[in-house]
């Protein structure tokens, strides 16, 4: 049996039509209705609706306040559109105000991760990486020596 890695990241472009390449290696993944809406930074998720309904749901369950499942309505839901990959070509269409959230431009990545996709604009998830890198290390370092990295059957 193969292994399927279910993450990842991979360059993809954005035509001038607005519309994305999702990678080869997700598409299969991702078939049929898919949801489409602002991330939580300036990125687009995409996911399958039950996954967006289980997300609704849980934001929804989480609002603390009617202001703060407001803010989850206008953030999330109101932008959220239905779409789906084109089977032909494995393009996906962004919607123009989700692309103008997230600043997508031609060069974008495509990152797989908690069961969803997030576009990034390229130059964008760059930076990201630079600011969130040394809460990276710290985290790193908590793990300690736990021989988290030794070769199978060689652990402690």
């Amino acid at each position: 049996m193969a292994f399927k890695l279910l993450t990842g990241t991979f360059e993809s472009t954005l035509d001038d039509k607005g519309r994305l390449v999702i990678p080869a290696p997700l598409r299969e993944r991702y078939e049929g209705d898919l949801v489409i809406t602002q991330g939580k930074d300036s990125f687009v998720w995409i996911m399958t609706a039950g996954d967006y309904e289980n997300f609704i749901a849980a934001l929804k369950k989480s609002a603390s306040s009617v202001e703060e499942y407001t803010a989850y309505q206008y953030q999330f839901e109101a932008p959220a559109r239905v779409t789906e990959i084109d089977k032909k070509t494995g393009r996906i269409p962004v919607p123009a105000a989700i692309r103008t959230y997230a600043d997508l431009s031609r060069d974008c990545l495509v990152l797989c991760i908690n069961g969803r996709l997030e576009i990034w604009n390229a130059d964008s998830y760059r930076a990201h990486m630079q600011e969130i890198q040394q809460t990276a290390k710290e985290a790193m370092k908590k793990l300690g020596p736990q021989g988290f990295f030794q070769p199978e059957g060689q652990g402690s």
